[in-house]
């Protein structure tokens, strides 16, 4: 799903580092906001107009406390977690999403291409006459095989 903003929020207490090291391919491909300020994020969220998805980088030790305060500040954006001890696991996670174009955690699926099929009228053999765009009519019912009675 396309969002209006997306914000990565950096917890104050990993350091610039992290980013670079662990995120650096990924804001690179998909260029999000970065924060380590969530009145930021409430400025934009504010607006009833725009959508908004944070994603947010942290360890173990303070996930759960920034997880409760964006849900609690933001209850409909959408919240896309990364808990990592390390920044090495975590350049890895958003490599891949980044080598896949998967901006989020979940499967985005693909944007779907319409078809033209060209609506046939009569039986769809030699000499059927194309009329214009749409579908193949209906097969006409099979004949039903004869049953030998006994």
């Amino acid at each position: 799903m396309d969002y209006d903003y997306h914000f990565i929020y950096l917890d104050p207490d990993l350091g610039a580092d992290w980013l670079f090291t662990s995120a650096r391919r990924y804001w690179i491909r998909f260029r999000p906001f970065v924060t380590s300020d969530l009145d930021i994020v409430e400025y934009v969220y504010r607006q009833p107009q725009l959508t908004v998805a944070v994603t947010s980088l942290a360890r173990r030790d303070v996930a759960t406390k920034i997880a409760d305060d964006i849900k609690k500040r933001f209850p409909n954006a959408y919240y896309d977690p990364l808990v990592y001890d390390f920044a090495e696991e975590m350049r890895l996670t958003l490599d891949g999403r980044t080598d896949y174009q998967q901006r989020f955690g979940i499967i985005e699926p693909p944007t779907p291409t319409p078809t033209l099929v060209p609506l046939v009228v009569g039986t769809p053999t030699y000499g059927a006459k194309i009329v214009g765009s749409g579908s193949f009519p209906p097969a006409p019912p099979s004949p039903t095989p004869l049953v030998p009675q006994k």
